[in-house]
């Protein structure tokens, strides 16, 4: 194999150190299977095997931009603004000629987004779905593969626009992390993106006996510290304690029926649990408490690192 050829665009590096090439002259095109974020720009090089050529040149159905050096030619493309389009490198070397040909093609590539249909209550049946969006040449359709995964989920792999589980949440899903990945395939490379979700599992609804003390506990953990927030029934009397991550409601009646909803919240995000509460019937002992604990875990380390990663970084092309 020549080394010249195989170093594409460095190829005039080699080529001053060797001095000339004893074979056929030969053109090549770097990168070779150009592909591109369509409205971006791209720069091309073409490159010679030998330095006796009298013509180094690119013939493009657009209007060529670039620079020029020793055994090479730059093509830039300052926005691409066609799906596919048809690229030619020649060189003139004496009476030899030779071309080398490749084709540009562009895409659009939407980020994966995660989806969960209602609230997900343990014990009842919920669904998690995710979607993404992709275009290329409109002569072939795109070639996207979507994976779900994490959360206690058995992992599933959809090729097209969208995948979707259904699942019994269990309390022990609570805080656990699904994950989505999106991975278009262009030729021999790739492009792909990722997007996680956090569960939030709701206790069931819960049924106490009126009279009884109850005490409502949220517990959150987050980076910086998390502020909590509470959304509890209207015209019922309660008492906040411990910085507001406890409520007490002695001998609790059937006005404070309904739903505790804790919510949690700092810079870089927010999450929320609750549980249904209702009280029926009459006390069985007023000095009997009730414990309720909402374990809502917000925030997380993971969760401020996936943010980052997503403002810094985003997708991103994978090698082939």
């Amino acid at each position: 194999m020549d080394p010249c050829r195989t170093w594409g665009a460095m190829a005039f590096l080699c080529l001053l150190v060797l001095g000339g090439h004893p074979g056929p002259c030969r053109v090549s095109i770097y990168p070779e299977e150009p592909t591109v974020e369509f409205g971006s720009s791209l720069l091309l090089n073409c490159t010679s095997s030998c330095r006796n050529y009298s013509r180094l040149s690119w013939e493009v159905s657009i209007t060529k931009m670039g620079t020029q050096g020793p055994g090479w030619v730059s093509l830039s493309i300052p926005n691409v603004t066609s799906w596919s389009l048809e690229l030619q490198c020649f060189g003139v070397f004496g009476q030899q000629r030779d071309i080398a040909t490749t084709t540009l093609h562009a895409y659009r590539f939407s980020p994966p987004q995660i989806y969960l249909e209602g609230d997900t209550v343990a014990g009842k049946e919920a669904r998690v779905t995710c979607n993404a969006s992709a275009q290329v040449s409109p002569r072939d359709p795109p070639n996207l593969h979507l994976t779900l995964w994490g959360g206690g989920l058995p992992p599933s792999t959809h090729r097209g626009p969208s995948v979707g589980l259904s699942f019994t949440p269990q309390p022990e899903q609570h805080g656990r992390e699904v994950m989505c990945e999106a991975v278009l395939r262009l030729g021999r490379r790739t492009v792909n993106a990722s997007a996680a979700v956090t569960l939030w599992v709701w206790a069931p609804r819960t049924v106490f006996t009126t009279g009884d003390n109850l005490t409502v506990m949220c517990r959150a953990e987050g980076n910086p510290p998390p502020q909590l927030r509470w959304e509890m029934p209207t015209n019922a009397s309660w008492e906040l304690w411990d910085g507001g991550t406890t409520i007490t409601i002695p001998a609790a009646q059937r006005v404070h029926n309904g739903t505790y909803r804790c919510l949690a919240e700092n810079r870089y995000g927010a999450g929320a649990a609750g549980i249904d509460l209702v009280f029926r019937g009459s006390s069985r002992s007023p000095l009997i408490p009730v414990v309720v604990t909402l374990a809502v875990v917000t925030v997380l380390a993971v969760v401020a690192v996936s943010w980052w990663l997503y403002r810094t970084q985003g997708w991103k092309p994978m090698p082939s």
